[in-house]
């Protein structure tokens, strides 16, 4: 099979070796056959042993015997097909490689193992390899990879040349946001660990386009013609008609997908849209939003730039702290990250208390610490004004770029927008049913409600019907400030 160019980011997989590495990206987007293709490049790259051959072995896992041999097996010999790498060993499930490439001798042993049962976990975890590839690795139990991992560079041994790179790599449609992946890989990343996530479909930088639904007249073009390109982008227009939302939003979109424990509330978030990296601007000022509730309060730190965009750099979260002490700690915090940055407003939760003997409400605490800053209170908490403030900002667009990022270093922030900031869904027979409040899930509702802050105080929401008008902004602590503006009669 000729392999036609990979895709940036499918290119930027094969050629790592992180010890751990992880592909994501939707249906038909060329993560299988990047993992092919990686395996035995690093099988090529291994040193030379006795008789100056270059041994290794890898395993190449699916959760169910049926899947590896519909899907993997099939992809497997579609890139390395018999006639030219020899014979497939069904009874074995295993494909040895035995050729010389640019002057190198190779002996490598790909076995293909199922997770049906415990004795295919016991075999597969008492083999020793050199590497091993988890193809569609959202559907295989995480407590596989320690113990995995634990097997990988054990062969081939010193004596016999040793391993020039051992580890696990992994391709995935996308997985739910409240996934034990999600966190190894994106919200907490692990030392060693290496993720890559391609983009969707319908995305300008698709991947693998040139390999599908290609008719007769459009596979002999030029792998970047754009007419096969175009007709590559049919098979994802066939998907978005036939999916529901959420699938789309997962198979197509390469978004990660909700969890059952309940429904976001931030629907119009895209992590692929709003998460992206930057740096603020020294000469601009901050605008930081805070909520208290009880002992978890929140900060998110923020600027909005002179085309109107918010950009969310930093979040200062923590549990079971009082306020006078958080207050302090983000102060530390501003100093030692953002020396020389001036803040314009803080925001708070027009609820919060001070949970202090004086009984000192939130925006007094504050200003102790912030002496000088501007401290008000949100214009209201009606959490239907709030969640639009928020979610009505993902949906705009400014100068052709989302008029909110979220930085990555914001965690808490970014698995809340996610997912983990959800509606709960209610144990109800028939029609699914979720309920009417956000649930207070910790840290993430609190790093929510704090961007929910921040966003009401720069002006974004609309107050909903019959509630906290602009007369009574003033008795809640919001500071009304128009901005001057040009007139005729300004000399």
């Amino acid at each position: 099979m000729r392999v036609n160019p990979l895709g940036p980011v499918a290119g930027a997989f094969c050629l790592d070796r992180s010890e751990i590495a992880c592909i994501l990206g939707p249906v038909g987007s060329g993560k299988s056959t990047a993992s092919c293709l990686r395996l035995m490049q690093t099988a090529i790259e291994q040193p030379a042993g006795p008789f100056d051959i270059a041994r290794s072995r890898f395993v190449i896992v699916r959760n169910t015997n049926r899947m590896l041999q519909d899907t993997t097996i099939r992809t497997w010999l579609d890139v390395f097909p018999e006639s030219r790498w020899g014979n497939f060993e069904k009874t074995k499930m295993m494909h040895r490689i035995r050729a010389t490439i640019n002057g190198k001798a190779i002996d490598a042993e790909f076995h293909f193992r199922p997770l049906e049962n415990q004795d295919d976990i016991r075999n597969l975890l008492s083999a020793e390899y050199t590497g091993a590839w988890l193809n569609e690795f959202r559907e295989i139990d995480p407590e596989i990879v320690p113990h995995l991992s634990a097997r990988c560079g054990r062969y081939p041994n010193a004596e016999a040349g040793g391993c020039k790179w051992s580890g696990i790599i992994a391709d995935t449609n996308p997985w739910p946001a409240t996934s034990v992946y999600h966190d190894w890989f994106v919200v907490n990343p692990r030392e060693g660990y290496k993720f890559f996530h391609q983009p969707g479909g319908m995305d300008p930088n698709a991947e693998n386009l040139h390999n599908l639904a290609q008719t007769p007249q459009t596979k002999d073009l030029a792998w970047n013609d754009p007419v096969r390109i175009e007709q590559g982008r049919t098979y994802y227009r066939k998907l978005l008609r036939d999916y529901s939302p959420e699938e789309a939003k997962m198979y197509i979109h390469a978004e990660y997908g909700a969890s059952r424990a309940g429904k976001p509330v931030f629907v119009s978030y895209s992590d692929n849209a709003h998460c992206k990296t930057f740096e603020l601007d020294k000469n601009a000022p901050l605008l930081i939003g805070y909520d208290c509730t009880g002992r978890n309060p929140a900060a998110v730190i923020s600027q909005k730039t002179s085309t109107g965009q918010w950009r969310v750099r930093w979040e200062v979260v923590e549990e079971g702290m009082g306020m006078k002490a958080h207050a302090l700690a983000l102060k530390s915090f501003l100093e030692d990250r953002m020396p020389g940055f001036t803040i314009e407003k803080i925001t708070c939760d027009p609820a919060g208390k001070a949970k202090g003997a004086d009984d000192l409400d939130m925006p007094t605490v504050i200003r102790s610490v912030f002496k000088g800053v501007l401290v008000v209170n949100a214009r209201t908490n009606d959490p239907t004004t709030r969640i639009e403030a928020v979610d009505g900002t993902f949906r705009r667009m400014i100068n052709g770029e989302p008029a909110i990022l979220i930085h990555p270093d914001c965690k808490i922030l970014r698995a809340a927008c996610i997912h983990e900031y959800h509606y709960r869904k209610m144990k109800v027979t028939g029609k699914e049913r979720y309920a009417e409040e956000p649930e207070k899930n910790h840290p993430y509702a609190d790093a929510a409600d704090a961007l929910e802050y921040l966003m009401l105080g720069g002006g974004e929401g609309k107050a909903a019907v019959g509630t906290n008008t602009q007369a009574d902004w003033a008795a809640r602590g919001q500071v009304i400030q128009p901005k001057k503006i040009w007139t005729p009669f300004d000399r």
